[in-house]
């Protein structure tokens, strides 16, 4: 293994809900990288909480940490302004210890009829928070990987939210050609 090591930090979408080890885009981006991923990700986690141990992850002394969250904060109702805010914080608390933080842009919702806890389309929730996202590592100049690139309904468990093993493999593409640009 090389000596770069990517910190992921996320929620269930990071963390590979209800997929093996061997599948988990985590696992598949180290195995054709031959680096050191470590998978930071929770289950239900919150942009809130991860940055509430964020700390836990700087201790890993990663060359690169990629920051993806927000679905469970719109699920809450929470607004995109603090979900970017609460990532903001997250990258700005990296390049302080100068390692390198991408964010990564959340992956589709493709649950019909879905709302929030605040009876929000969660969907259009979602599609909203992307782009404004984007633009906020536009305008910031951060650099992002876009999850939800070639995400078809296909690629998820029945949920409509959680991406199966043939929706890793295209998450894990889609970090390998960011990434292949940048280490």
């Amino acid at each position: 293994m090389s000596t770069i090591k990517i910190a992921c930090v996320g929620d269930s979408i990071t963390f590979g809900y209800d997929i093996q080890e061997a599948h988990k885009w985590t696992t598949l981006l180290r195995n054709e990288l031959q680096v050191e991923v470590l998978n930071f990700g929770i289950n239900g986690d919150t942009t809130n909480g991860m940055l509430s141990r964020f700390n836990e992850v700087l201790f890993e002394n990663p060359s690169l940490i990629i920051v993806t969250g927000g679905t469970n904060d719109l699920w809450y109702g929470l607004k995109d302004e603090q979900i970017i805010a609460n990532i903001n914080a997250m990258v700005k608390h990296a390049q302080h210890q100068d390692i390198d933080c991408l964010v990564g842009i959340p992956t589709p919702n493709f649950s019909l009829n879905a709302v929030n806890l605040v009876d929000e389309d969660y969907a259009e929730c979602i599609r909203s928070f992307q782009n404004r996202l984007i633009k906020f590592c536009l305008l910031k100049e951060i650099s992002y990987i876009d999850f939800s690139l070639g995400m078809k309904e296909a690629h998820y468990f029945d949920d409509g939210l959680h991406p199966n093993v043939e929706g890793q493999q295209v998450m894990m593409l889609n970090a390998l050609n960011v990434l292949k640009k940048i280490i």
